[in-house]
């Protein structure tokens, strides 16, 4: 069967390796001109610039916590944004984009919303959901997704949610203080270890709201539909655009959803994906990909020696 791949990039809180942008910013004049217009719009913001980092490596002091969390929110969109922007495959490559940064690309691509409104919504919702995270937190259970979300059914009707996962036993649970005491002592009740954790931002559905209702009255705006690469949205993105010409893609690039699980398994029996590679230094989802997905299934970690975004683009255009 050919293979047909999704490319699975890291989610907001994982930083890329300074300079991850070096060749591409130089070579590109897309990627480029992404990255200018971001750090103009940052510099509106009250935010420092992104560019350095992303094309220069680090130097200096190192940065307050709050603008290193930026730039990982930034380079979540930039770095997915540059490496499909600079793809020379045989074919068009379809795009398979999830929650959050996936679905920032798709937007940028199709035109739903420029690169600086992103970069604007992103920074806004990071600001907003800041100030929810007085009220809120991070507990972590030693059990999956789905016991976790049954758990939080049980304790809450709509004061929880799942955040994320960082293992295949292990998911995070973002909601407020009052709530999550409650599902702490629901879990040790239970004999499920559970931890609390400090974050900078508990509460991550301030982040893709303001997206996709900026991006749904863009497209209800519209008097001439666009012509638009195959796309694929998650979650509350979904009803913004659906084609399934993604069944015929060689090629999908997908950042992380925060039902990963679900999304494995949507992908694989409803638009055929049999081949999965992380693009990141270190392997984090790769693991979770193998233990879900369907017997057969290839999953490739990251390619050996990735320190700029260019040394993706020879592994992936010569698969195909």
């Amino acid at each position: 069967m050919p293979l047909t791949t999704a490319l699975a990039f890291p989610p907001f809180s994982n930083p890329y390796p300074p300079g991850i942008l070096r060749t591409l910013a130089h070579t590109n004049a897309s990627v480029a001109a992404a990255l200018e217009i971001t750090d103009q719009k940052l510099a509106e913001l009250g935010q420092p610039p992104v560019t350095r980092r992303l094309t220069a490596g680090t130097s200096g002091p190192a940065p307050s916590p709050e603008t290193e969390y930026v730039h990982n929110l930034v380079a979540a969109t930039l770095v997915p944004y540059s490496v499909y922007t600079a793809l020379d495959l045989k074919v068009q490559p379809s795009i398979l984009l999830g929650h959050g940064a996936g679905f920032n690309v798709g937007s940028v691509i199709t035109d739903l919303m420029s690169m600086a409104e992103t970069i604007d919504v992103l920074i806004t919702g990071y600001l907003e959901a800041k100030r929810i995270s007085l009220r809120g937190g991070m507990l972590a259970l030693a059990v999956n997704q789905q016991a976790a979300r049954t758990m939080c059914r049980q304790i809450s009707e709509d004061g929880l949610h799942v955040g994320m996962i960082n293992t295949p036993n292990q998911t995070v649970v973002c909601g407020r203080f009052d709530d999550l005491d409650l599902l702490k002592n629901h879990a040790e009740r239970k004999g499920i270890s559970c931890r609390r954790l400090a974050a900078i931002l508990p509460i991550h559905t301030p982040l893709f709201k303001p997206a996709a209702l900026q991006a749904i009255l863009r497209q209800e705006e519209r008097t001439v539909q666009p012509t638009l690469p195959p796309l694929y949205f998650t979650t509350e993105c979904r009803p913004i655009i659906e084609t399934d010409t993604v069944r015929n893609a060689s090629l999908a690039i997908w950042t992380k959803p925060a039902n990963l699980i679900e999304s494995i398994t949507d992908l694989q029996e409803n638009f055929g994906i049999n081949h999965f590679i992380e693009v990141n230094t270190t392997p984090t989802l790769a693991p979770m990909i193998i233990q879900n997905a369907h017997p057969g299934t290839r999953v490739d970690g990251p390619p050996p020696g990735i320190t700029d975004a260019a040394d993706v683009l020879p592994f992936l255009n010569g698969a195909y």
